[in-house]
């Protein structure tokens, strides 16, 4: 009985990393390209290098 309680508590954990991954995953590279947009707002004026 331990044994399916177990595989039971496994499965549900099992279950679970993927969507919280997949979550955690877009919440930071959101938190990345909002980071990253706000810091380079300020220096839209500055001309740009044809390479970037």
């Amino acid at each position: 009985m331990k044994s399916v309680i177990l595989m039971f508590v496994g499965g549900l954990l099992g279950g679970l990393v993927g969507p919280v991954t997949a979550l955690v995953g877009v919440a930071a590279g959101y938190a990345i390209g909002y980071a990253l947009a706000y810091t380079s707002a300020p220096k839209a004026d500055e001309k740009q290098s044809p390479c970037g």
